[in-house]
């Protein structure tokens, strides 16, 4: 409606000279409607995304067994193909308006749109052609999967590469570097169920990637119950982040921050009704006991299915969950503690293995401070999430430490305020100032 008003079809409040039938339902179409609505109508034009234009072809048929002469318009002035977004719907719209308005519509009006978008258009592919850098997908900053899967580069320098299944979901971005993680995908909540179909033809266990809301929609029974039937030997981490992340952090049946839904529902406690024996869970951001574990499940001589539940909530949705509640802590006037992490340029070697191993979009490069070292050093971006994972994947690769963790305080103590005032003094007379 908002694009009829635009283009001088609908007054104000939306009343027009165009009839239009909106359809609550498009399965199965009520062929009565459709022959009420085109009865003394000489063009009806249908709106359908899509191809084969289903609704035209049938509205057709109604129209034509009906006896009525009524001509309908579709794919003729719309695309066949894509999203019908507010610039398509301008456009064919526009046109089709334009040829078959007659006297009733503002044709001027009209037009004017059409030439504002075509505008628009060409100005937004000059933009375009300036060469733009190039950005793969890859995890959120934040995000609780990626250090999993740095954990999984780091198992693999011991027990050797294996065959991960993946699952759809986020995880599916390790496919794609530095990680580099995921042989196959086949559909939500079947990375176990593809995982059995290669695991006769390893050398080794084979790691199937599940997410929590996969786990929920289908794995829990086509994939750990099939896997236990049929005496599966591999092993399954189920990222259990709290929601379904990849489409929008909906909630699920084990989301523990719900006021909307959440049954209160246990990963653990229902795969152990289920008869796993080998179960652990293991918080998301401790690389190091995540490499440990995955070691152990690999090398184990136990047969059948181990499970790993990587416990991690998204950063980004637990720092909104907590600002609301900081903010009126520091409306109030109390102390508030915020984590910040830095490299330290003096210790930091310059060889980015810190960023090769976690591929987190906060961490960047710049120039070294000091004038006889020429490579440039590692830094941590505004956009950190404070999840700490640089540090922790650092420590697990035993790389040299030259991360350090802060922290901002916000109406810091008496006390506080006079061991700061110590310290900058000593730091200021050991350092010659």
């Amino acid at each position: 409606m908002r694009q009829l008003r635009e283009m001088g079809l609908a007054d104000d409040d939306g009343r027009s000279d165009i009839d239009i039938l909106c359809l609550n339902m498009t399965y199965p179409l009520v062929p009565d409607e459709i022959v009420e609505f085109a009865r003394d109508k000489d063009r009806v034009l249908i709106l359908e995304e899509g191809n084969p234009a289903y609704m035209e072809q049938q509205a057709l048929c109604f129209i034509v067994d009906a006896g009525l002469s009524t001509r309908i318009d579709g794919k003729n002035y719309l695309p066949e193909v894509s999203e019908y977004t507010g610039e398509v719907l301008a456009s064919g719209l526009g046109r089709y308006f334009t040829e078959n308005g007659g006297n009733i519509l503002d044709l001027e009006t009209v037009r004017e749109r059409m030439e504002r978008m075509e505008r628009v258009r060409a100005a937004a592919g000059a933009l375009m052609e300036a060469p733009l850098p190039p950005r793969q997908p890859i995890f959120c900053t934040g995000c609780p999967e990626r250090p999993v899967f740095g954990a999984i580069k780091l198992a693999e320098r011991e027990v050797g590469k294996v065959h991960v299944s993946a699952d759809i979901g986020c995880h599916a971005f390790a496919t794609f570097a530095p990680f580099n993680q995921g042989n196959s995908i086949l559909g939500y909540g079947l990375s176990l169920a593809s995982m059995a179909a290669v695991t006769p033809m390893q050398e080794r266990r084979s790691l199937a990637i599940m997410g929590d809301g996969s786990f929920w929609h289908n794995g829990l029974q086509t994939g750990v119950a099939s896997n236990l039937y049929n005496k599966g030997d591999g092993v399954l981490i189920i990222m259990n982040n709290g929601y379904t992340s990849t489409t929008g952090q909906q909630v699920i049946p084990s989301s523990k921050h719900s006021e909307i839904f959440g049954t209160g529902a246990k990963i653990a406690t229902k795969l152990e009704a289920l008869g796993v024996k080998r179960l652990k869970t293991v918080r998301t951001y401790s690389v190091e006991m995540m490499v440990k574990t995955l070691k152990e499940a690999f090398t184990t001589t136990q047969k059948g299915l181990k499970v790993i539940i990587a416990d991690g909530e998204f950063m980004l949705a637990r720092q909104r969950r907590e600002w609301s509640e900081k903010a009126k802590v520091l409306k109030e006037g109390r102390r508030v503690e915020q984590a910040k992490f830095g490299v330290d340029a003096e210790v930091c070697t310059g060889d980015h293995s810190c960023i090769r191993l976690s591929g987190c979009p906060s961490l960047g490069v710049r120039a070294n401070p000091d004038p006889l070292r020429k490579d440039p050093i590692a830094e941590v971006k505004q956009d950190c999430m404070a999840c700490g994972l640089c540090g922790e994947m650092a420590h697990a690769a035993v790389l040299y430490p030259s991360f350090y963790r802060a922290a901002r305080i916000h109406n810091a103590g008496w006390f506080e305020r006079r061991l700061h005032g110590l310290r900058s003094r000593v730091i200021a007379a050991m350092a010659g100032v």
